[in-house]
């Protein structure tokens, strides 16, 4: 396909040039100006190649080709058209300016965008709730964090061992239970609180059967309803 897309054509002096042709050799006068815009320019001085650009027999060609070559420069075995030729040189210096054009302004845009993409390089992208709040579980399930809570876990423990080791050497050997603080202890029932009265009785009794009290030993007796099986 070729570069050049368009052919300039002056109707006015076109028409005015080709008054003395035929229909018939207009014609292949316009097929051979549009091959040669294609061709560059130049054409060959060749009878068969110039009746195939023209569509003619090669004998139909020869009969009407007297009047159409003198429209023509001929040299070096190739045919040229002045007036092509100049046209031809306009439409390559605006292509090639088009071009230069779109070159400047395309490195102008690349120069823009690198220019505005400079100051937003160090913005750190701002993250929604929900991907701060999947971060934040995945930092507390971290081997660090892991280590922490692990360490806490031997801390809490450590403490309720020293809490429980006094109540241990006091003879108190009361279930901790489950789910309360460290160092609670059940409360005793009904049956230990007598026993603890009875016993207090009795230790007094013997402090008053050392001094000589006859009347010791008879206090348990007279309360027979907190008495132990």
């Amino acid at each position: 396909m070729s570069e050049r897309p368009f052919m300039q054509l002056y109707v006015s002096d076109f028409v005015g040039d080709t008054l003395q042709l035929s229909t018939e050799q207009i014609g292949a006068y316009m097929l051979i100006l549009m091959a040669m815009w294609n061709a560059g320019g130049r054409l060959p001085d060749d009878d068969a190649k110039l009746a195939r650009v023209a569509r003619l027999s090669l004998k139909r060609w020869r009969a009407i080709s007297a009047d159409l070559l003198t429209f023509f420069e001929r040299e070096a075995g190739e045919i040229g058209h002045k007036r092509l030729t100049k046209e031809l040189h306009k439409a390559l210096v605006k292509s090639e300016a088009r071009a230069a054009a779109g070159a400047r302004g395309g490195a102008a845009t690349a120069l823009k965008t690198k220019a505005h993409a400079a100051p937003n390089a160090g913005v750190l992208p701002r993250h929604s709730p929900d991907s701060r709040n999947q971060n934040e579980k995945a930092s507390a399930f971290s081997p660090e964090n892991a280590e922490a809570f692990s360490a806490h876990g031997e801390q809490a423990a450590a403490l309720s061992r020293e809490k429980a080791e006094p109540l241990s050497r006091a003879g108190n050997t009361a279930p901790v239970f489950p789910g309360k603080k460290p160092g609670w202890v059940r409360p005793k029932t009904h049956t230990d609180a007598a026993n603890a009265i009875i016993e207090e009785i009795r230790s007094h009794d013997r402090s008053r059967t050392a001094a000589g009290d006859e009347g010791a030993g008879r206090d348990v007796l007279m309360l027979p309803a907190i008495r132990p099986d």
